[in-house]
């Protein structure tokens, strides 16, 4: 089919409009929803991200430097941290493809001031936001969840930093404001904090973001441990 020079410029527009290679990003985000609901054998699981993992490098590594490291709670730093000296960190049991059903908390809950559960901060009366910790890509997220789905992240976002090969994860979001392949830098909003999740939506449990890092580690995406990246982290009023 011959293509006018207007319809050869539209197409040129619309593929520059798309994010390079989000596609892969899409993947991601479709592998993890397979293992998050036990859809997938493990062992197949484990091979696709490996080969995932890949193809992210060699998509995004020369185009996403190492940057800094921000606190994930716009206004709040890390005498929000829960537990007593990072001790909520606890990795063993964990695995990361067991999806919803693993075991162990490899992760911090940072807390807001919300006593009346509403998501708002008691003291500005506004949303949280939640900012991206490090530079990277967002290859995975969960923008919907209504009680009572088994859900524990609730609505959640996965960013990879190519240079770390880390996989960050913010889950119990009221609100994702970015979509796969999209590009973050650290400190920069990508949602608003609320109680979505199945533990995190009861009133037993204060507003709290659930912040995890996995390293790539030959594809284990084994727990790496925050804190004290947490705690010399920059602050964002």
């Amino acid at each position: 089919m011959k293509r006018t020079p207007m319809a050869l410029a539209l197409l040129s527009a619309l593929l520059i409009a798309v994010p390079a290679w989000a596609g892969v990003c899409e993947e991601w985000n479709v592998l993890q929803r397979e293992v998050r609901d036990g859809a997938i054998d493990r062992q197949a699981a484990k091979q696709r991200i490996v080969e995932l993992h890949q193809q992210l490098l060699a998509t995004y590594g020369a185009q996403i430097s190492m940057g800094g490291f921000s606190f994930p709670l716009q206004g709040y730093g890390p005498k929000s941290i829960g537990g007593v000296k990072g001790n909520g960190h606890v990795a063993a049991g964990y695995n990361f493809y067991a999806g919803n059903r693993h075991g162990g908390h490899p992760a911090h809950d940072i807390f807001i001031r919300d006593r009346n559960f509403d998501t708002l901060d008691d003291a500005t009366g506004q949303p949280v936001a939640v900012l991206s910790v490090t530079n990277g890509v967002v290859i995975g997220t969960n923008p919907a969840w209504d009680y009572p789905s088994e859900i524990r992240g609730g609505k959640y976002i996965w960013v990879f930093n190519p240079a770390q090969q880390r996989y960050y994860y913010y889950a119990h979001l009221a609100q994702v404001n970015v979509v796969p392949g999209q590009l973050v830098k650290a400190g920069e909003p990508i949602a608003l904090l609320g109680r979505t999740g199945k533990n995190a939506y009861p009133h037993r449990s204060p507003t709290h973001v659930h912040f995890m890092c996995l390293a790539f580690d030959g594809g284990k995406m084994t727990p790496h441990n925050t804190y004290q990246e947490l705690l010399t982290a920059e602050l964002h009023k």
